[in-house]
């Protein structure tokens, strides 16, 4: 396929995710695993359809990437793909990545030698000179390397706003692969927990910029790997409600990676029961409690040292334990929830509430979720902690869609100098006219008390995203 022909979007996205999992998978197994034969196999075939014509790259240009000089559009459901890209090919200073037409008649196994020699990349200084000389070493004439130029660096860093975002999405959807990682290794053996330290330092010192960018990220919930986004989700919101009561940054990362990993004994939970439909029975119900036991056991596999592990236990043991003691598991040697179990417990409540779930399309409203915890406040939940996590969320929680009087419709993005957290600053949504919603102009309603009554502006009620066929999390990331 020659450069100047179009290539679909859906090309684009399959070639980047296919690179995506074969360096991946090549990082964490041998030549052997079957694993690795299948993505590279994957990687190759894509590989053979798009240089039929000619030669292709894959360039990397202001944080986009490009497939034979088209852009490769952004699409939420490749989102952590093409994250996860960005910073594989920034750590290396890689700013093109070309296949020659000779590629097509390269075996598998010289494919999945790049894909080592790319992974290996990272650990040498000059990182694009030492690939040129490992490609002319191993003949490799049929991939070309080029150097990432100044002026293809993301162009979000020129500004302190632009990198915290540039930060706040790298950090996610890197949060994301980390979660599944380890979920993966530590049912096979152990797993290291470097990468999700550094993670969760990044996400506390994120909460200390910008709460309510990672509280409006929480609301990204329509991913294939639920579990994973559902654990980072909890983590941003327990760490938010952490930073919210002043606990001290050492706290505020064994809470975030109790957060990351208090779903990790699901990973020993049948997919079929996970994901099914139906209601559950007496014996699968039981299965399905097991998982902070299982979890617990797995966070003590993990290669980390015992001081450590006994500061994340607790968490994700507890989160199905109410106030009152009631849920499960049900033990005899605990009288109390810990603070890490009381908080992890309500951030999972109420993420899991608004999210859709296979027993339950569809999902419950923010503000009405918050009512139905404080229902249960003094028996399921920690009174105190609840109402400091309503306070922080607001009257209509950041992320929420609403609708206001004069027939227009917003995402609330912040509660700024607002002590009640009643009155919050509003990005407006605009119709573009072709059937979705772009961020318009922002109001913010605490400005609204200086006019006459009959003139101010006020929320209606909140209503579904899904009936703008939208995800608020995208307008906190300005990806629209």
């Amino acid at each position: 396929m020659s450069e100047q022909k179009s290539i679909s979007e859906q090309w684009g996205h399959d070639f980047l995710r296919t690179l995506y999992h074969m360096t991946s998978t090549v990082r964490m197994y041998q030549d052997n695993n079957q694993i690795v034969r299948t993505s590279v196999e994957s990687f190759h075939k894509i590989l053979h359809e798009l240089t039929n014509d000619g030669d292709i790259s894959l360039r990397l240009n202001r944080g986009r990437f490009h497939l034979g000089g088209e852009k490769i559009p952004y699409r939420r459901d490749a989102a952590v793909v093409v994250y996860n890209m960005v910073d594989f090919f920034s750590k290396r200073s890689i700013g093109s990545l070309t296949f020659l037409t000779s590629s097509r008649d390269v075996p598998p196994e010289k494919i999945m030698t790049l894909a080592r020699l790319l992974n290996e990349a990272v650990k040498h200084d000059r990182h694009v000179e030492w690939l040129e000389e490992q490609l002319t070493k191993n003949d490799f004439s049929w991939a070309q390397i080029q150097q990432l130029q100044d002026e293809d660096i993301i162009a979000e860093g020129e500004n302190l706003e632009e990198k915290k975002l540039e930060k706040a999405r790298k950090n996610y959807f890197q949060a994301i692969e980390a979660v599944k990682e380890v979920a993966n290794k530590v049912s096979h053996g152990t797993a290291g927990v470097r990468r999700i330290r550094r993670l969760a330092q990044n996400i506390v010192d994120l909460t200390k910029q910008d709460a309510a960018l990672m509280i409006g990220l929480t609301t990204l919930k329509d991913y294939d790997d639920y579990t994973y986004i559902h654990s980072v989700n909890v983590a941003l919101l327990a760490a938010c409600l952490g930073r919210h009561i002043e606990l001290s940054d050492i706290v505020l990362e064994h809470l975030t990676i109790c957060g990351l990993f208090h779903d990790l004994g699901k990973v020993d939970v049948p997919k079929e029961i996970l994901f099914k439909q139906g209601e559950l029975t007496n014996g699968e119900w039981d299965t399905v409690k097991k998982h902070p036991v299982m979890g617990v056991k797995k966070i003590l596999m993990l290669n980390a040292n015992p001081s450590l592990r006994s500061k994340i236990i607790l968490g994700p043991f507890e989160h199905h334990l109410n106030l009152d003691m009631t849920g499960y598991p049900q033990t005899l040697f605990i009288n109390n929830v810990s603070l890490m179990g009381k908080i992890i417990h309500i951030a999972d409540v109420y993420e899991a509430m608004t999210s859709a779930r296979v027993y339950r399309p569809k999902s419950f409203m923010p503000d009405e979720v918050l009512k139905e915890m404080w229902k249960e406040a003094g028996t399921s939940f920690d009174t105190i902690l609840l109402k400091r996590f309503i306070h922080m969320m607001g009257t209509y929680p950041i992320g929420s869609v609403v609708e206001i009087n004069n027939g227009s419709f917003g995402v609330v993005i912040d509660y700024p100098e607002e002590t009640e957290r009643s009155l919050p600053l509003i990005m407006l949504l605009e119709d573009d006219g072709k059937g979705t919603w772009q961020s318009g102009k922002m109001i913010y309603l605490a400005d609204q008390n200086s006019l006459e009554v009959k003139d101010r502006l006020s929320i209606l009620r909140t209503i579904s995203p899904e009936k703008f066929h939208i995800h608020p999390a995208e307008f906190f990331l300005r990806l629209k």
